[in-house]
């Protein structure tokens, strides 16, 4: 069993990464519809296109951000024409957030840049070995409930 000590390196280099992608989760980018948008932007219009409307609660939970945070990231997504909301069929207080055309395209465009851009990265995963892959996954799954356990 290795101790920290021995870690070290991995830990800093690791830090290292989830500082840039810190960074690079700031840089707005224009997906090919003529408005610059966050990540946090993208991904929520991503969230909407991929799992279907849903309610600013649901799309804060998805998320992992706070209802008041989502309200205002959804309310600058409404004025650069991302987004729309409507009222609930079923319950007059609800509103149910939709992409708009502009939205759909942007996500397009989104998908787009990250084929081009993480094809390397891609291309490595997939020339790993079954057992190489099942590592990673794991590595990855581990990641995941470490950061969840900051969370709480």
């Amino acid at each position: 069993m290795r101790n920290l000590d021995e870690m070290k390196n991995e830990f800093a280099n690791l830090s290292e990464t989830l500082n840039k992608f810190i960074a690079i989760n700031k840089k707005p980018m224009d997906f090919g519809v003529g408005v610059l948008i966050n990540p946090s932007e993208i991904h929520a219009v991503a969230k909407l296109c991929d799992h279907g409307p849903m309610s600013l609660t649901e799309l804060a939970e998805r998320s992992f951000v706070s209802k008041g945070a989502m309200s205002q990231l959804v309310a600058r997504l409404e004025k650069k024409g991302l987004v729309y909301r409507e009222t609930a069929p079923d319950n007059q207080s609800k509103q149910i957030l939709y992409p708009t055309g502009i939205g759909i395209r942007a996500q397009k465009g989104h998908m787009e840049f990250h084929m081009k851009h993480d094809r390397e990265f891609l291309t490595y995963l997939s020339t790993m070995s079954n057992g190489e892959y099942a590592v990673f996954r794991e590595v990855c799954r581990q990641m995941n409930r470490w950061m969840d356990s900051y969370l709480k």
